[in-house]
C-alpha cells in the first residue's frame, strides 16, 4: 500500500515457482512447440473428414483407438492432457476424452467430456473420464478409453470391443459408467446434456 493506492499479487500456484507453467511445459518457447506439434497431428487426422457427422466422428474414435496406448504405470509425464494421447500415444482415459473433444470441436460437431466412475468387467470401480456427442439432435455417449482394451500378449481389437462403447445410450452406458457433475468438493455441480435412452442407429 503506497497512500491510498493498492498493490496486489496474484499467483496461480504456490508464488513459489519461476512462473504458473507446469515442470512438463516449463517456457513459452517449449509450449509453442507442443501447441505446433498438436496442430500438425490434427491437421493430418482431419485431412480424412467427410462432413458426414457419423463418419467423422467414427474416424476420429478409430484414431484414436489405433494410436494410443493406456498408461498402467500414472508415472509418465503429459498422459492427462492431449499432448501425451496426440503426439506421444501414450495417455490415460483423461487423455483420450481430451482428445477426442478436442478434434470434434475442431470440426464444429458438439462434444462434452464427462468426468464420474467407472466400473470395469472385474468389479472395479475408479474415477474415470469419457465424452458425450451430439448426433442428429441426440446425445450419445462414446468411451474411447474402454473400447481401446489392452490384448494381453498383443493382437488386434476385435470390432466386439473396438465399438462396444461408441454411440451408445443411457441403457448400456449407465450400467457401468456414473457420472459426477461435481469436479471438486463443495464446488458447483455441473449438468450434462441428456442422453439418448437407446443406441445411435
Amino acid at each position: 500500500t503506497r497512500g491510498i493506492s493498492k498493490t496486489y499479487n496474484v499467483f496461480i500456484n504456490s508464488g513459489n515457482e519461476a512462473n504458473y507453467l507446469s515442470e512438463e511445459f516449463s517456457s513459452k518457447q517449449r509450449v509453442d512447440e507442443a501447441i505446433e506439434q498438436i496442430e500438425q497431428v490434427r491437421n493430418e487426422i482431419l485431412r480424412n473428414k467427410t462432413g458426414n457427422t457419423y463418419q467423422d466422428i467414427k474416424m476420429i474414435h478409430d484414431y484414436l483407438v489405433e494410436h494410443i496406448s493406456y498408461d498402467t504405470s500414472l508415472s509418465r509425464p503429459y498422459i492427462y492432457n492431449i499432448y501425451g494421447a496426440m503426439v506421444q500415444n501414450v495417455c490415460v482415459c483423461e487423455g483420450y476424452a481430451r482428445s477426442m473433444k478436442y478434434l470434434l470441436d475442431s470440426i464444429n460437431i458438439e462434444c462434452t467430456i464427462v468426468i464420474g466412475k467407472g466400473t470395469n468387467t472385474e468389479g472395479v470401480t475408479e474415477n474415470h473420464a469419457w465424452n458425450y456427442v451430439k448426433i442428429n439432435d441426440e446425445w450419445y455417449a462414446i468411451d474411447t478409453t474402454w473400447d481401446d482394451p489392452q490384448i494381453q500378449g498383443g493382437g488386434i481389437v476385435p470390432d466386439s470391443y473396438k465399438y462396444k462403447y461408441f454411440l451408445v445410450g443411457s441403457r448400456v452406458m449407465n450400467q457401468d459408467h456414473a457420472p459426477n457433475g461435481q469436479f471438486t468438493e463443495g464446488g458447483q455441480i455441473f449438468e450434462y446434456p441428456t442422453l439418448s435412452i437407446s443406441n445411435y442407429e
